[in-house]
């Protein structure tokens, strides 16, 4: 006997069906049945159009099909993507429909080449002048004009349409979504690729600029005096857009300073860390000077099995140090890890990089803006002050007992002030351009640039020295 042929299977398919029979003008689908199919719970992804605007095409014509210019029958286009594989018979089924009206498409990507057809929005069918339908004319149980131009995007700069594990691994190295981002769209992917995303997240970051100003607070205080509140609430003031904390801000701890975790996050919070610390866990007053330059260069810290480039705008630093000793203790003498006794430096080096200090009280704190930085000046040891601001962010934690709404409202209230100030630090470094006078005048103080000084000399009566003179 014969060996029976084993039918073709499949998990795409295409279904092209007129409406109406051409010679007898009898109805061949319509929507209660497409919609009635599309409910069998094998099916994955859906998606249809009725094609009522088409017409004859010179090709056609010349193909006997029609006369070019008129319309052709009207027509539904259904794409299918299964979570099984079966046959065009079962499709056929579903729909009332001949065999040979399902197609079944094949390669990567399929689906959504079939997908894309439906609006005729490709090149190459506007070019042979089809009809461009509206993305509101498609029916499909997933957000279509999204999906299409993703896909899009992906062959355009990968070559083909990514898998759901690559698409990921894209958005996190590519688009920098963040490692938060990723567990909270897709725990299971997350999980499963952890530590492939995390090394892509850490070349994202890599690959970043470092800001074009990074401003450096330093918050002072006795025990309980709210410096973490103070820090936390400062961070969401400065960056009110950001919703989640963990995207908003990095603490780092008082006992030894890792960068490990560190995501990309715009304020690093620096909790309980004096000055000898600071040396101590950074290495050196030399990276402590790079990590908080007001105008940094690109730099990598240490973490476990590598590096991670800093990227933060913000610095937010607390201890219990007056800020005076804090910031002397920043340019003074220390001995190194090898035991060499390292000198001190002119306190400008650190006074200089911290532009606002908040000293806390009990009841409410000051803030003093460093008038050399603010004012250009260069007199870093000299303050503008603001004293007495009232806000105790412990209160206010206690007292409305877990309300973050209302929590927030008032730390944004509380740090209005440190906040405006920030932003007028970064309007004069980054946001007023000059205008041609200004532009002029500056250019005039460069003129000589890249010349040679010619020094007038003096022949020393008891000696064949020149003398400059």
């Amino acid at each position: 006997m014969p060996t029976a042929t084993k039918e073709k299977k499949a998990k795409v398919f295409n279904i092209m069906q007129y409406v109406f029979h051409k010679d007898t003008g009898e109805r061949l689908i319509d929507e209660t049945t497409i919609k009635l199919a599309l409910k069998h719970k094998t099916i994955y992804k859906w998606a249809y159009i009725l094609h009522d605007k088409d017409e004859y095409t010179a090709e056609d014509e010349v193909a006997g099909k029609g006369k070019s210019g008129e319309l052709k029958p009207p027509h539904y286009h259904i794409v299918l993507q299964l979570s099984s594989s079966l046959t065009a018979k079962n499709i056929a089924k579903w729909f009332n429909i001949a065999p040979n009206f399902v197609d079944m498409p094949s390669g990567w990507g399929a689906f959504w080449d079939c997908a894309e057809y439906l609006t005729h929005e490709s090149t190459s069918q506007q070019m042979i002048g089809k009809h461009l339908y509206s993305d509101m004319e498609v029916y499909a149980n997933f957000d279509f004009r999204a999906e299409i131009s993703r896909r899009k995007k992906e062959v355009k700069e990968f070559g083909r349409e990514l898998s759901s594990k690559d698409r990921y691994r894209a958005a996190v190295l590519v688009d920098g979504m963040t490692l938060r981002e990723a567990r909270n769209s897709d725990l299971l992917n997350y999980m499963d690729d952890f530590e492939r995303l995390k090394k892509l997240r850490l070349q994202y970051l890599e690959n970043l600029p470092p800001p074009s100003t990074r401003i450096n607070y330093y918050i002072s205080g006795g025990g309980g005096f709210g410096k973490g509140l103070t820090s936390r609430a400062l961070a969401r003031a400065l960056f009110p857009n950001i919703e989640d904390d963990g995207d908003i801000f990095f603490e780092i701890g008082a006992e030894g300073v890792s960068f490990d975790g560190y995501d990309g996050q715009p304020v690093i919070i620096w909790n309980d860390c004096r000055a000898g610390e600071l040396i101590k866990t950074l290495g050196g007053r030399g990276n402590v000077f790079n990590v908080f330059d007001t105008h940094p260069s690109k730099g990598k810290q240490n973490i476990k099995y590598g590096s991670v480039n800093l990227v933060n705008r913000v610095n937010i630093v607390n201890s219990v140090q007056s800020y005076t000793e804090f910031l002397d203790g920043l340019a003074g003498e220390y001995t190194d890890r090898d035991g060499k006794q390292i000198v001190a430096e002119d306190k400008n080096q650190s006074y200089r990089r911290f532009p606002f200090i908040i000293p806390l009280h009990e009841e409410d704190f000051n803030l003093l803006v460093n008038k050399g930085f603010f004012y250009g000046t260069g007199q870093f040891t000299e303050w503008e002050e603001y004293n007495h601001i009232r806000g105790n962010l412990k209160t206010i934690r206690q007292k409305l007992q877990g309300n973050e709404r209302l929590i927030r409202i008032l730390e944004s209230k509380v740090m209005e002030l440190p906040k405006s100030k920030y932003d007028e630090v970064l309007n004069q470094l980054e946001n007023t351009p000059l205008n041609d006078d200004e532009l002029q005048k500056a250019l005039e103080d460069f003129k000589d640039f890249g010349t040679i000084q010619i020094v007038k000399t003096e022949t020393c009566g008891d000696c064949d020295d020149e003398l400059p003179f």
